[in-house]
């Protein structure tokens, strides 16, 4: 959640957040994500919003996964894709053998060593 109270937003990421809300509501309605959707919820919610925004909302969602261009409605952000990478300073010959689509997880860091570090007599 956001750490800035709601009635303290500027009215345009007021509208945004309510665009927003309206199309997690009809996406969990089953429902097309339309201008006049979009607005029929906001009219339900006595809310409104800019008909640019609105418009521009449903059409970046229009063929889409609404959970997808927003990411999950339960604040989880969806998984960024993995890139295959290759080695740095290996032949290309090396490379080749690793079965594709898979990439290694990158080996933990060293544990660090504790240190002594003078209080100034603090916890003595």
């Amino acid at each position: 959640m956001s750490s800035v109270a709601a009635d303290k937003l500027p009215q345009a990421e007021k509208e945004q957040l309510a665009v927003s809300y309206a199309a997690f509501i009809l996406n969990g309605a089953g429902a097309d994500v339309t201008s006049d959707s979009l607005n029929a919820v906001l009219k339900a919610a006595n809310l409104t919003a800019n008909a640019t925004l609105v418009n521009a909302v449903a059409k970046a969602l229009k063929g889409k996964s609404v959970t997808e261009f927003f990411g999950s409605a339960a604040g989880g952000e969806a998984p960024a894709p993995v890139a295959e990478t290759k080695p740095v300073g290996k032949p290309a010959e090396k490379a080749a053998e690793k079965p594709k689509g898979k990439t290694e997880a990158p080996p933990p860091p060293p544990a660090a060593e504790e240190e002594e570090l003078d209080m100034g007599g603090f916890f003595d």
